[in-house]
């Protein structure tokens, strides 16, 4: 056990979870042999309902959370330590284009998913988040948000590549640099605060909850928005299934995949 490791943080999609989109029995029985004093922070694009879940089932409900790739910190009472949101003038554009192609919307704030209807996007997103959305027509959504004073940590658009291939030269146009994109695969797009990561959001969390520095993490990930991560902690783990990117900063390159339980195997490797 490398003694200089205080604290593991992963990715959770592609990374933490298994064939079934779920927590397995071994990362279970891996992390139940790390003392309860070991903190273990879920790093992810996801809400924080989409990783509550998943905190239960390693057994590490009421820890920190970094939301929306670094947009929302929560504390292990879920009280906000940092926050950065996309203007509503931005969702606005992004309303806008929508008219001309027919690609689902959601935004995130803080823990309320939104989008107009339960389509086939809607349906995928609630089977791999066990989340369930609040409709609200995309006419009124800015609305909405107007009336609760509350502005997307997260905005969401899935459809055909070509769809979003546009809304990126569209929004870049009117916009500028105000915004992050994300693309974890073609027919889905990303959108959150410009200037946000996991490495910045976990290096604030930990130093400012645990005392700890980037050098006391072990850390594991799969795609772009984990790079940063991955390049700043102590131990930088990217799974067998990572993308180059990832590969190329990685301290350590794993021969399992999420589905060969990669997370669990390294805890057994460097924790244990």
């Amino acid at each position: 056990m490398d003694k200089n490791l205080k604290l593991l943080c992963s990715d959770i999609d592609g990374t933490l979870l298994d064939a079934n989109r779920d927590i397995a029995i071994e990362t279970v029985a891996a992390v139940s042999k790390l003392s309860r004093e070991f903190p273990i922070i879920l790093a992810s694009s996801r809400m924080p309902s989409a990783m509550y879940y998943l905190q239960e089932k390693l057994g590490r409900l009421n820890s920190p959370l970094v939301c929306y790739n670094g947009g929302l910190v929560l504390d292990s009472n879920g009280i906000c330590l940092q926050s950065h949101t996309v203007s509503l003038d931005f969702l606005a554009t992004v309303i806008e284009h929508q008219k001309k192609y027919a690609y689902n919307i959601s935004t995130y704030c803080t823990d309320t998913w939104r989008t107009e209807s339960e389509d086939y996007w809607t349906i995928r997103e609630i089977r791999s988040t066990r989340v369930e959305p609040i409709l609200v027509p995309l006419e009124d959504h800015i609305a909405i948000l107007k009336a609760i004073d509350e502005q997307p940590h997260k905005i969401m658009c899935m459809g055909t590549p070509e769809a979003l291939d546009d809304l990126i030269a569209i929004l870049e146009k009117k916009h500028g640099d105000e915004a992050h994109f994300y693309r974890s695969k073609d027919t889905y797009l990303e959108i959150s605060a410009k200037n946000i990561d996991k490495s910045t959001a976990l290096e604030h969390l930990i130093k400012e909850y645990y005392n700890l520095n980037l050098e006391n993490v072990i850390a594991f990930g799969d795609n772009f928005n984990d790079v940063t991560m991955i390049k700043n902690v102590g131990l930088g783990v990217a799974v067998a299934n990572a993308t180059q990117e990832v590969k190329d900063v990685a301290d350590y390159i794993s021969e399992f995949t999420n589905k060969e339980h990669a997370v669990a195997r390294a805890i057994e490797q460097f924790l244990l």
